[in-house]
């Protein structure tokens, strides 16, 4: 918890000082702060489909607390600074005070309900709930609808596992493996795999929000009877061959 209000205090502070400050030429500090919200917001238009607009703060949004949770995790003294405390056997442990968010399976798992909730409530109010209810109940062909509606409703469910576990995972991994470096050879190999976790904290940060994405896209989509090339992004439409001028070969 200490550390997921760590990152909430940095974004905040971050906003804090852009809305004050910002200015039509951004300086150095101020194109840091948009860098990334211009790549994701283009990231989004591109590939969110036509209503993307609705959802690309919350994406974005769940993109920098990621990514400021976990390079908090990465700072000097979290997860090795706290106090002695006594076990079960009278051995000493060690309590940290700061620890990575995403290193609790508490901090994923609120962020996986929150993007369920989202993805639920985009598509129940962008297909009304009768038609939510019948893309996810009702299977296409109709007599499939036995075999497939569980099948449906386990997938369903299951995005609220995967978006937590995998997150959960990498940084819990990468939080034990720089323990052990530290201990095992304390110079040059932790500062290795420091570099590399950093790229682990950003790429796992952009596959949480990605996946939000896609299941909020994936959820507002219309009937699959109504579907037509233009609710795909990434999709051209078909070029009509121009005719032939008149005269010519």
């Amino acid at each position: 918890m200490v550390g997921a209000l760590l990152a909430s205090a940095v974004l905040l502070l971050a906003t804090g000082w852009f809305v004050r400050r910002a200015e039509r030429v951004p300086g150095r500090l101020q194109s840091l702060i948009e860098l990334p919200i211009e790549w994701i917001a283009g990231i989004v238009r591109g590939t969110g489909g036509k209503r993307w607009a609705e959802f690309a703060a919350l994406v974005i949004a769940v993109f920098l607390f990621v990514l400021v949770a976990n390079l908090i995790g990465l700072l000097p003294g979290v997860g090795t600074v706290g106090l002695a405390h006594e076990g079960e056997h009278g051995e000493p442990t060690l309590v940290p005070l700061v620890r990575a968010a995403a290193a609790d399976l508490n901090f994923t798992l609120g962020l996986a309900i929150i993007a369920f909730v989202a993805f639920v409530a985009w598509g129940i109010r962008a297909n009304g709930v009768l038609g939510y209810l019948k893309e996810l109940l009702i299977a296409e062909p109709a007599y499939m609808t036995p075999l497939l509606t569980p099948i449906h409703l386990i997938s369903e469910l299951s995005r609220v596992i995967s978006l937590s576990m995998r997150l959960f995972g990498n940084i819990f991994a990468g939080e034990a493996l720089l323990a052990v470096m530290i201990v095992l050879a304390p110079l040059l190999i932790p500062a290795a795999f420091l570099g590399f976790e950093v790229l682990v904290a950003f790429v796992q940060a952009l596959v949480f929000a990605l996946l939000t994405m896609t299941y909020i896209t994936l959820a507002i989509a219309e009937h699959r009877q109504h579907e037509s090339q233009a609710d795909h992004p990434g999709t051209e439409p078909e070029r009509k061959e121009a005719s032939p001028a008149p005269g010519s070969a």
